[in-house]
Formats: C-alpha cells, sequence, structure tokens
C-alpha cells in the first residue's frame, strides 16, 4: 500500500492492477453492495475491475458489472470520486436503490467463483505476478 500511496495505481504492475480491481471489487459489494462499490473510491476501478473480470473468464459476474455500469451516461462510471457520487444520487430512485439491489443479490447468488478464477489465471500467467513482472516494468522491458 505505500506505492499506492507515493506512486499511485499506475504504478502497479499489470498483475497488481489486476489483483488491486478485484480484491476492491470482492470487498465493497460484499460489505454494502454495488451501490457501495461505486460510491467509495473503488468505483474509479469499475473499468479495470470489468476487463479483468472478462480475462479470468468471470463472464457471469463481469455482465452483471456491466449491467450496473449501463445505469450511468454511456456506460461509463466516471473515475473522480465527486463526479461519481453526484451521478450515482442523480439517478432515479429505482435505478439507484432497487436496480442495483437486484443486482447486488444476483451477484452474491453467483456460484461462479470468481477468487478461484483469478487463482487459476494466475497459475496459468505467473510472470505477470510474479516479482519478475516488477523488474520488467521498471527497466521498460
Amino acid at each position: 500500500m505505500d506505492r499506492l500511496a507515493t506512486g499511485g495505481y499506475q504504478s502497479f504492475t499489470d498483475g497488481e492492477k489486476m489483483f488491486f480491481s478485484l480484491w476492491w471489487f470482492q470487498v465493497e459489494p460484499n460489505n454494502g453492495g454495488l451501490h457501495q462499490f461505486f460510491f467509495n473510491d473503488s468505483g474509479a476501478y469499475s473499468g479495470e475491475v470489468l476487463v479483468a473480470l472478462e480475462r479470468i473468464g468471470a463472464n457471469q459476474t463481469a455482465d452483471i458489472l456491466r449491467r450496473a455500469m449501463a445505469f450511468f451516461p454511456d456506460n461509463q462510471v466516471p473515475v473522480g470520486i465527486l463526479e461519481r457520487r453526484r451521478v450515482l444520487c442523480d439517478l432515479p430512485d429505482e435505478l439507484q436503490w432497487d436496480k442495483l439491489s437486484d443486482l447486488t443479490t444476483e451477484l452474491y447468488q453467483s456460484e461462479e467463483g470468481v477468487a478461484n478464477l483469478f487463482e487459476s489465471y494466475t497459475k496459468s500467467h505467473p510472470k505477470m505476478f510474479s516479482g519478475e513482472s516488477r523488474n520488467d516494468a521498471r527497466s521498460g522491458s
């Protein structure tokens, strides 16, 4: 986390970005649903989460996230927290609470096993998650 504070998310390797975004997508919805995921800092990584879910083959979960992201203008979740919160709070209650709640329930009921898919992905792409990838990123390789 020190590197996040000093160098920001962009200082992470691709593997670290994938882990970081997927971790937040597991934590926030499990604590307060998709509304909380979007409302908090984690919502800034919605696009990265979607790409990561697709990469690891979590297609059902990616579909749920994609449908939740569709509530935002042009299916784009604002990166800036104030803009994202403004857009989220301006959504009609039916979307903001009922539909996001329904998608959260669908997410909770999913048996897709995102953690297991991510573990399999890390095993099949070991360089992406090793110190080697950090050295490659630093050297520009």
